[in-house]
């Protein structure tokens, strides 16, 4: 889960992200064990390729962006995303801050419609078939 409440541009604001992105890539190291480390790989190279330059679109509206959600196949449909989502939506309304995220795979927009997110922008994935799926769900939306 990334904040918006950070200088983007700034020395500072770069060195904090990669740092949060450097401690996620270690927590993600287990599923290693799952899918391999050829697939992490392959995955890594995949994030790299994506851009959330996107997130410009809100200019200094409060969001909080929910990065690499994933159910291992076994448990889905056991209220796994509910658990996650419905919590962090929560806290959205509370400090009146949008929720963020992306996806590649088509068939997770209806999950997320599901919860009030809306597709913002559709990004082509360089040398990839892959297009990210840009979402947002707005607290103000749902009141």
């Amino acid at each position: 889960m990334f904040h918006s409440e950070r200088q983007s541009g700034t020395l500072i604001s770069n060195v904090n992200y990669m740092k949060q992105i450097g401690l996620a890539i270690l927590k993600c190291l287990p599923i290693c064990r799952i899918i391999g480390v050829r697939g992490f790989i392959r995955g890594l190279a995949t994030l790299r390729s994506m851009s959330s330059l996107w997130l410009s679109m809100f200019g200094d509206q409060k969001y909080m962006h929910l990065d690499m959600l994933v159910v291992q196949e076994r448990y889905r449909g056991q209220g796994y995303v509910s658990k996650i989502l419905k919590p962090l939506l929560a806290e959205c309304c509370e400090k009146n801050a949008l929720c963020t995220l992306e996806t590649q795979t088509l068939s997770n927009l209806p999950i997320y419609e599901h919860y009030q997110f809306r597709t913002v922008k559709v990004i082509p994935l360089p040398n990839s078939t892959l297009e990210q799926y840009c979402m947002a769900y707005s607290p103000s939306v749902t009141e």
